[in-house]
């Protein structure tokens, strides 16, 4: 009996040390929690922006004007972004101020985050999946994953950046309804973080945190969207003088507030008001019309209009010959003289009749690109539309009226416009001038004088057709042309000063004559205006150009 209590003794303390060897399991398991009663501290004065936006360093390296330019060949662009000089200088002003705050830690918001990947979960690469967006100025290096003491799940991310200028990691570009938003994210290690967005320009910055702790701390973010946001926001963290681990976040989330006009459906010329939850009409749009001004009515597109026999300018009334003049401040058409009173300072306008307002005079002009008419250049010294032939205009034949034989290497004697064809280019290379036998003399349908020039190119490839080069004086400089017909065109200069930038090709499909402007800068040498036709039709007499000016302002 005694041998039986001794082992009954024994067992018991032996089940008594198994029980006793069991942990107990703690929700994280064994992952040491915050405290939440600790703040992130405040400074409590907003620190401003002082990172400096890096600016595209790229400019057009000038052609030496040695080297022919050949049909349609581009230039690469040589520039490169400014690396960022590491050294904080004032803000510029590029970033705009936002109501955007860092908060005192107020728990985790309730609802799903509007963050994807807030978890740092999903690394497909060396980056993190649905971060890193167009705003991060951070280097790819400095966003790393962490696998160790994560807060949420397996991951986090760490952000590297030892110097005392900002960098941004950002999420990337997504859409967001208007609204007012509350963040939370874990943050732990050394450095200093802070936090802002971007919509359609950068926020304020809340301030920055800073933070020396392998625990893990809660720290907070809120911001308000005044208006929808399409595909342009970015969640932002801007982090510096990060050392030892670095800074590390995770578990990063941000919900909306819910708003009484959640639940409320307007029409496109409305928006829901919260205070109310009721819908009324955008500015200028209107449901009736005690929505609009005295003087106006409600149209059947729910806008606020002109009501009958009422204005807010003299042209208002023009469809009242015996009251021609606009009472501003009954806004009523009443009778009188619109130009009364009015002076016209410069010699090239004069009052309207119908607005009251100077204007134009009919055929003056300031520059070129107000000769829209019959009457192509621009005479600066008389400030009145001349035709292409004029002394103003610095293209030699540029209506095409003079034309002679020519012999052209490699393809005999042509008939030609006289001072283009680009003879003095370089004729080594024949094959980047359009052939001579495509180049027409047309006199069916001119826009000025009794001749123009036809281009016939049956084929897709663009060849260039060029002006003959000369010097042109210090100055600005507006031009134009006329082309009608079927098919594709589009000009290229060239001088001392390089190539002219690129422009697109004009499809024309028309018998009437369209003008095409352009302006360029003198003071260069060995200026040329090309053309590239290509793909003319027949149905249409292929492509005609005509009336080519330049003059200056």
């Amino acid at each position: 009996m005694a041998s039986f209590r001794v082992c009954l003794a024994v067992l018991l303390v032996v089940v008594s040390a198994c029980g006793d060897s069991d942990p107990e399991v703690t929700p994280d398991g064994g992952q040491t929690l915050p405290d939440a009663g600790t703040q992130p501290s405040d400074a409590g004065t907003e620190i401003p922006d002082s990172g400096v936006e890096p600016t595209d360093a790229g400019t057009e390296i000038p052609d030496s004007g040695t080297e022919t330019p050949d049909a349609g060949t581009e230039i690469p662009d040589a520039g490169t972004e400014t690396p960022d000089s590491g050294v904080e200088t004032p803000d510029a002003g590029t970033e705009v101020p936002d109501a955007g705050t860092g908060t005192p830690d107020a728990g985790e918001p309730s609802g799903a985050s509007v963050i994807a990947n807030w978890s740092f979960e999903e690394w497909p690469g060396a980056l993190p999946a649905m971060w890193f967006g167009s705003t991060s100025s951070i280097e790819t290096d400095g966003v790393r994953k962490e696998t160790t003491n994560a807060f949420h799940g397996v991951n986090a991310a760490r952000l590297v950046n030892s110097a005392t200028a900002h960098k941004r990691f950002s999420t990337l570009a997504k859409s967001m309804p208007a609204g007012r938003y509350s963040c939370t994210y874990q943050a732990r290690g050394t450095g200093e973080v802070r936090n802002a967005f971007f919509s359609d320009n950068y926020s304020s910055y809340s301030a920055y945190t800073q933070l020396d702790t392998q625990t893990w701390k809660q720290l907070t973010y809120a911001f308000n969207l005044a208006n929808d946001v399409f595909d342009t926001f970015e969640l932002i963290f801007s982090v510096r003088n990060t050392s030892g681990q670095h800074l590390l976040i995770d578990d990063v989330r941000c919900v909306r507030a819910p708003e009484a006009c959640d639940a409320v459906s307007c029409e496109s010329w409305e928006r829901c008001v919260n205070a109310s939850a009721t819908c009324e009409p955008l500015s200028g749009r209107c449901n009736s019309a005690a929505n609009c001004s005295e003087w106006q009515t409600c149209d059947v597109n729910h806008t606020c209009a002109l009501a009958e026999e009422r204005c807010t300018r003299h042209a208002d009334c023009a469809g009242t010959p015996g009251t021609p003049v606009c009472d501003y401040a009954a806004h009523r058409c009443v009778a009188g003289d619109p130009c009364a009173g009015v002076v016209c300072s410069h010699p090239a306008t004069s009052c309207n009749p119908t607005s009251g307002v100077c204007e134009l005079a009919e055929g003056a002009c300031f520059t070129t690109y107000d000769c829209v008419g019959a009457l192509p250049a621009c005479d600066p010294a008389t400030r009145r539309c001349v035709p292409a032939a004029h002394a103003s205009n610095i293209i030699r034949n540029g209506g095409f009226e003079s034309w002679n034989t020519y012999s052209i290497p490699y393809y005999g004697n042509h008939y030609l416009p006289d001072y283009w064809y680009g003879i003095d280019n370089g004729v080594s290379d024949p094959g980047t001038e359009i052939k001579p036998s495509r180049l027409v003399l047309y006199t069916q349908a001119v826009h000025g004088g009794s001749r123009a020039l036809q281009f016939v190119v049956p084929i897709q490839v663009a060849e260039r057709f060029s002006l003959e080069k000369f010097d042109v004086p210090s100055g600005n400089y507006s031009c134009s042309y006329r082309v009608r017909g079927h098919g594709t065109i589009r000009h290229r200069t060239y001088s001392s000063g390089g190539w002219s930038v690129q422009t697109p090709f004009i499809t024309v499909d028309s018998d009437t004559w369209q003008p095409v402007f352009f302006r360029f800068t003198g003071n260069v040498r060995d200026w040329r205006l090309l053309f590239y036709p290509s793909r003319s039709e027949a149905d249409r007499d292929h492509l005609q150009v005509d009336d080519v000016v330049c003059t200056k302002d």
